[in-house]
């Protein structure tokens, strides 16, 4: 069989989207893609049956020998390390999740070993079988699903969702923004879960916390100090990070790039479980391609 350029670039965003969801980065992102495409260039073509499987093993492979260098490099990253956010504007409503992970799941795939975040991104997020994924890494169907049950377990994933309303998801971050702007503690205690985690990436730069900071009590102070510190000099605008809503902050002169953003997590009560503060201007940066 005789594939084109044409039919090949319209694998590319499946690619990327895989690519990304296991290194959490868009410039290794589109290097494993273009790899890959060199890859398909170099082979012997007349052996591949099914292009589409051929293209998802290669950059599903690529992506866990490049992870590997990527997780030593990140055990000494200054402060807590989250995965460059993908941003677009406006937000799409009723967007489909299926194969964008959020800013939160994508930090809790850090827990997991290379081969176990390949084997959940492309059995949950691609809804890839189980005797496909143990073809394209090379494993057998029962150390397969193994690594399945451990990175269910690692992620305690009966608690978390793929898939998020976004009508609500937004209508929560709004009001919890408004309450950090309005100093309103008692809309704050209504909105966080008691055991509320605040993780920020500043990258080594600026005052970003290195720590997460645990507690409903601990961080509503911070959470309305910092508000009232930026608000008078930035403009907020909510826009879509990895697919579902959050919120940019740009200085009032210039809306080129933020000078950091807001994501959120939110459990079955419509509570927020985990806020992240992403002020890597370097990340900020690459985000907006």
């Amino acid at each position: 069989m005789e594939y084109n350029n044409q039919d090949i670039n319209a694998f590319r965003p499946m690619l990327f989207s895989i690519a990304y969801n296991m290194l959490g980065t868009t410039t290794d992102a589109e290097d494993m893609v273009q790899e890959t495409y060199i890859n398909w260039l170099n082979t012997n073509k007349s052996h591949v049956e099914n292009i589409k499987f051929y293209l998802i093993r290669t950059v599903s492979n690529k992506c866990i020998n490049h992870l590997k260098k990527l997780k030593k490099e990140r055990e000494t990253y200054k402060g807590t390390w989250l995965p460059e956010p993908l941003l677009s504007t406006p937000v799409i409503e009723n967007i489909d999740l299926k194969d964008n992970l959020s800013i939160g799941f994508m930090y809790l795939l850090e827990k997991l070993t290379p081969v176990e975040r390949g084997v959940m991104i492309l059995k949950e997020a691609f809804d890839i079988d189980y005797l496909e994924i143990a073809t394209i890494f090379d494993i057998s169907y029962e150390n397969c699903r193994q690594h399945f049950s451990r990175a269910k377990k690692k992620l305690m994933l009966e608690k978390t969702k793929f898939q998020v309303d976004n009508n609500v998801h937004e209508k929560i971050l709004r009001e919890f923004l408004s309450a950090c702007i309005s100093n309103d503690l008692n809309a704050l205690i209504e909105l966080l879960r008691e055991d509320v985690v605040v993780y920020a990436d500043g990258g080594g730069n600026g005052n970003a916390i290195l720590h997460p900071l645990f507690g409903r009590e601990t961080i509503m102070p911070l959470l309305i100090s910092g508000m009232n510190k930026w608000t008078p000099v930035a403009k907020i605008e909510i826009l879509s990070i990895n697919g579902l809503s959050g919120a940019a902050f740009f200085p009032v002169s210039d809306k080129s790039m933020p000078t950091f953003l807001i994501a959120i997590d939110t459990d079955d009560d419509s509570k927020i479980r985990n806020i992240y503060f992403m002020s890597n201007p370097q990340k900020l940066r690459l985000s907006q391609k």
